[in-house]
C-alpha cells in the first residue's frame, strides 16, 4: 500500500487535486453510454481540518448545490461490491476529485449551526482535531469540456474498513468551485458500529397504550397472540402493498367470515381507538358490505354474547388508507373488553369483491399524560412516540448518536413521525376577549338554545345548551382578530342528562367569516360521539380570519328534534397567537437531504389537539404587509433548500397548543417524498421553556440548558471563546462565500441590481425561494447600534 500524508484541509484540496487532475492533459469526454470507468482504493494517511475552501459561489454569486446519488439508495454498502455513482452539481465543473475519509464509527456531528449557504455540509472540526485518518481517492476526472454531472463505479473498500465520508472536490477553469464539501456518509452493512434498529412497537397494557401493533414488530406473516385471540381468513403481510408502511392485516378470501378481534383488554382507562384502513394495491369495492367495529363486554371468547356495535365504516371504494378514531363510550370502559372488526357476509353468490386491510392499531392509556417528552434517541423511549411509519434508529446524516433516520425508498407509503399526548395545559395570566356564558351576551345571534347546566357543568356554572326544536346555532358578534391567534372553548354532546347524538348528521361545524366576504372558513367539524364528556376545543385561526371584522359560529347539521342529539358550549376565549411570556418551547434537530440538494423534499411541523383527528401547522409565516395579523418569523415548513444539513431548531409554542392533550407530528410533506428523500430528526425536547431558550446555544431538558462546548450558565449565555464585537461589510466580492461575517446567505447576490445604495455593490435579493441572511455568532454585549 503506498502511504502518503496529507492534510484535507490543505494539501488534499489542492496538490492531490493537481497531481489527480493537473497532470493530465487528455479530454476523456463523456464515456459510453454502457461504460462507467471504475476505481480501486488508494489509500493514504491524512487529517482533517473542517475547513470550507473554495469559493463555493457560481459565476454572477449563485449558490452551489452538491447530490452525490448511489443507484439503489443503499443504506449500507457490502465490501467488495460495485456501486454506480453519480454526483452532480448546479454548476459546470472541468475537474473532480472525490475524497474518502474511513471512520470506525458513523461521524458524528459538532454543536448544531446555523443552516450553511451551501446544499451540503462539514465534517466539524470537534470531533477530528489532531487525529489521523484513512483516505483514498474514490473517483477524479477531468474534461475540456465542462459538465454538471459525473458517473462512475465505486468499488466498496474491503471488510472491517467501517463507514466511509464523500469529500468533494470542484474546478472550473483553474477556481475551486468548492473543496472537501461532506457529499454523502455510507457505512459497511453488518458492521458492529453500525446498528440500525427498528423498535418493537407492539404493546399491551403499558403506561401510555392500553394496545398497540403496527404488524411490522411481530413474526413475519403472523399475528402476534398476546394481543389477538382470533382472525377468521385473514393474512398478514404486503398482499395489498403498502397501507402506512410494511405490513397490514388483510382480509381478501372471497367466501367466509372475515373476523379480527383482540384477546380481553382492560380499557378502564381507553378513550379513543385509531386505526388505519384500507385497500391499497388491491381491489375496492363500491358494493361489498359494511366493516363493523364492535365490543364485547365478555373476557370468554366462546360464549355467544352480543357485540355491541362502536361505528360502521363503509368498505374501501377507492385505493386511498384512512385512519379512523373511534371514541369509546363509558359502557365499552372495563376489564376484561374485547374488541373486534368484522364485515357483514355478502348477499350474492359470488363473495367479497373487495380485499381490504388493518395498519397501525392504537388504544391510548388516558390515564398517565407527561407534561413534556424529551428523547435524545440514545436510546428510543418508544413510550414517547405514538407511531414512525418507515424510520429506523441509527447514527444516519452525521448525527450526534442515534437519530429518526427516514430513508425515502420505493414503496415506503407515509413517512411521519408522531408523539403521544403531552399534557402543556396553562392558565392564560391576562384577560382576553372571552364570553362564560353565566348571563345572555349582547349583539349575539343565538337560535335553538337555553341556558342551564342540563348538560352538567361545562367548565363552570352555566353553559349555552342547544336543546330546541329548529335551527340550531351560535354566532358572536363581528369581532377585530388581527391580534388574536387561538379560538377556544369547551364542549359536550350527551353530556349529563343530555341526548347524545347518533350520526355524523348530528355533527357541529365550527366555521368563521370576515364581513366583504361570502364563503365561510370550516374551521373544524365536531364529531357526534367524540365529545360525550366536557372537553377543550382550540383550533389556531388562519390568516383570512385575523381581520378587523370577523364572526364565529357553531351550527348543528340536523338533529332530531326537541331535547334530542343535544350539545353544549361554555366559556369562549380568543388568545393572541403566543402567550404573553413563551413558557412552551418545541426543540429538535433536523436534516433534509442528508448534505445533498434534494428539490421538493420538505417536512412540516404540525399539532393536533383532538388526539389526531385534525392537524394544523405549529406556526405559519406571517410577514410585513404580506399577512393581515401580527407579524411571525416562525415557519414550521422545513425544505432541503434551507435545511440540509443539520440544523437545532428552537421555536415557542402557541396558545393553540397549549392543551391537555397536545399531539405533535413531523410529517413529509410535497412532492419529494419519492426514493431518495430522506430525511431525519434528532434531541427532541417539548415541554417547558427553557431559560431564554438556553441562549440557541444548547439544549433544552427536564433538567435545564445542557450548552454546547464552549458555552456555559444558567442560559448558556457564557462563552469561553471570543466573538467579534463588530461587523462591518461593504459587499464589494461577488463571491457569496468569502463573507464570512455571516453563518447563512440566500436568495441574494452582489450586484448593482438597485442601484448604488451607498457606494459601489450591495448584496441584491432577487432570487427565488427563500431570502435571508444571518449574521455569525458575535458579542453584542458593548454594541451601541
Amino acid at each position: 500500500m503506498a502511504v502518503a500524508r496529507a492534510s484535507l484541509g490543505g494539501i488534499l484540496g489542492c496538490v492531490v487535486l493537481s497531481l489527480a487532475l493537473g497532470s493530465s492533459n487528455v479530454d476523456f469526454g463523456a464515456p459510453p453510454g454502457s461504460f462507467y470507468p471504475r476505481f480501486n482504493p488508494f489509500f493514504f494517511l491524512c487529517t482533517h481540518h473542517a475547513e470550507m475552501e473554495g469559493a463555493g459561489v457560481a459565476e454572477g454569486g449563485g449558490e452551489v448545490l452538491l447530490t452525490l446519488q448511489i443507484t439503489g439508495n443503499p443504506s449500507s454498502y457490502t465490501p467488495g461490491q460495485e456501486y454506480q455513482v453519480t454526483i452532480s452539481t448546479s454548476v459546470p465543473f472541468d475537474g473532480l476529485l472525490l475524497t474518502g475519509l474511513y471512520t470506525s464509527t458513523p461521524v458524528q456531528s459538532a454543536p448544531i449551526p446555523a443552516p450553511a449557504a451551501f446544499g451540503f455540509g462539514v465534517i466539524p472540526d470537534r470531533q477530528f482535531a489532531g487525529t489521523q485518518f484513512v483516505c483514498s481517492v474514490v473517483a477524479s476526472h477531468v474534461s475540456h469540456q465542462p459538465s454538471t454531472s459525473f458517473s462512475f463505479v465505486w468499488i466498496a473498500p474491503p471488510p472491517g474498513t467501517g463507514c466511509v465520508n464523500f469529500l468533494a472536490t470542484a474546478t472550473h477553469r483553474g477556481q475551486i468551485i468548492f473543496k472537501d464539501a461532506l457529499a454523502q456518509q455510507l457505512c459497511e452493512q453488518g458492521a458492529p458500529t453500525e446498528t440500525p434498529l427498528k423498535p418493537n412497537l407492539v404493546e399491551l397494557h403499558a403506561k401510555h397504550a392500553v394496545l398497540r401493533d403496527d404488524f411490522d414488530s411481530n413474526i413475519p406473516e403472523e399475528l402476534d397472540s398476546n394481543i389477538w385471540s382470533e382472525c377468521s381468513n385473514c393474512e398478514v403481510g404486503e398482499q395489498c402493498g403498502v397501507l402506512l408502511h410494511g405490513r397490514a392485516v388483510t382480509f381478501c378470501e372471497h367466501f367466509g367470515e372475515r373476523e379480527l378481534t383482540t384477546v380481553p383488554l382492560n380499557t378502564s382507562t381507553a378513550l379513543v381507538l385509531q386505526f388505519a384502513l384500507g385497500s391499497g394495491s388491491c381491489r375496492f369495492s363500491y358494493s361489498d358490505p359494511s366493516i363493523t367495529v364492535s365490543y364485547s363486554l365478555s373476557g370468554n371468547a366462546n360464549t355467544s354474547d352480543d357485540w355491541i356495535t362502536l361505528e360502521k365504516i363503509r368498505a374501501p371504494t377507492n385505493s386511498s388508507t384512512v385512519v379512523h378514531l373511534v371514541p369509546l363510550p363509558h359502557s365499552s370502559r372495563g376489564e376484561a373488553v374485547r374488541l373486534r372488526w368484522s364485515q357483514e357476509t355478502p348477499h350474492g353468490p359470488e363473495g367479497y369483491e373487495s380485499c381490504w386491510g388493518l395498519d397501525n392499531v392504537l388504544l391510548v392509556n388516558s390515564a398517565h399524560r407527561v407534561p413534556l417528552i424529551e428523547d435524545n434517541l440514545d436510546p428510543l423511549d418508544t413510550s414517547n412516540w405514538l407511531f414512525f411509519p418507515g424510520a429506523t434508529i441509527k447514527h444516519a446524516c452525521q448525527s450526534e448518536g442515534n437519530a429518526l433516520y427516514f430513508h425515502g425508498g420505493e414503496g415506503v407509503g407515509r413517512s411521519f413521525a408522531s408523539t403521544r399526548d403531552i399534557d402543556l395545559h396553562r392558565e392564560e395570566g391576562r384577560s382576553y376577549w372571552e364570553e362564560d356564558f353565566e348571563t345572555p351576551p349582547l349583539n349575539w345571534d343565538i337560535e335553538g338554545a337555553m341556558y342551564g347546566t342540563k348538560c352538567g357543568e361545562i367548565e363552570s356554572g352555566a353553559a349555552l345548551v342547544f336543546e330546541k326544536e329548529g335551527r340550531r346555532r351560535v354566532c358572536t358578534p363581528y369581532l377585530d382578530t388581527t391580534s388574536y391567534g387561538n379560538l377556544r372553548f369547551h364542549f359536550t354532546m350527551g353530556g349529563g342528562d343530555c341526548d347524545p347524538g347518533e350520526s355524523h348528521e348530528n355533527d357541529v361545524v365550527l366555521f368563521g367569516r370576515s364581513e366583504g366576504r361570502r364563503e365561510r372558513v370550516v374551521l373544524d367539524t365536531l364529531p357526534y360521539s367524540s365529545y360525550r364528556s366536557p372537553s377543550v376545543v382550540s383550533v389556531a385561526l388562519p390568516s383570512e380570519l385575523q381581520t378587523p371584522v370577523t364572526q364565529f359560529c357553531l351550527e348543528q347539521r340536523s338533529h332530531g328534534g326537541a331535547n334530542r342529539h343535544v350539545w353544549a358550549v361554555d366559556f369562549m376565549q380568543l388568545l393572541p397567537v403566543l402567550p404573553g411570556t413563551h413558557t412552551h418551547v418545541a426543540q429538535f434537530s433536523i436534516n433534509l437531504g442528508c448534505g445533498s440538494y434534494q428539490p421538493a423534499n420538505s417536512v412540516s411541523l404540525e399539532f393536533s389537539t383532538n388526539l389526531g383527528r385534525s392537524w394544523s401547522l405549529l406556526h405559519t409565516e406571517c410577514l410585513p404587509e404580506l399577512c393581515a395579523g401580527p407579524h411571525l418569523p416562525h415557519s414550521t415548513i422545513y425544505s432541503s433548500d434551507n435545511y440540509s444539513g443539520w440544523t437545532r431548531i428552537s421555536i415557542p409554542l402557541p396558545n393553540a397548543a397549549l392543551t391537555e392533550t397536545t399531539q405533535f407530528r413531523w410529517k413529509q410533506t410535497g412532492t419529494g417524498t419519492g426514493t431518495g428523500n430522506m430525511w431525519a430528526i434528532d434531541n427532541v425536547y417539548i415541554g417547558p421553556a427553557c431559560l431564554r431558550f438556553c441562549s440557541g446555544r444548547g439544549h433544552c431538558s427536564r433538567t435545564g440548558c445542557k450548552c454546547d462546548p464552549g458555552f456555559s450558565g444558567p442560559a448558556c449565555e457564557l462563552a469561553s471563546q471570543t466573538f467579534p464585537a463588530f461587523l462591518a461589510e461593504g459587499f464589494s466580492s461577488p463571491r457569496l462565500s468569502s463573507y464570512h461575517s455571516f453563518s447563512s446567505l440566500r436568495g441574494a447576490e452582489v450586484s448593482f441590481g438597485c442601484g448604488v445604495l451607498a457606494s459601489g455593490k450591495a448584496l441584491v435579493f432577487n432570487r427565488d425561494g427563500r431570502r435571508h441572511l444571518v449574521t455569525a455568532p458575535l458579542d453584542s454585549s458593548q454594541a451601541r447600534y
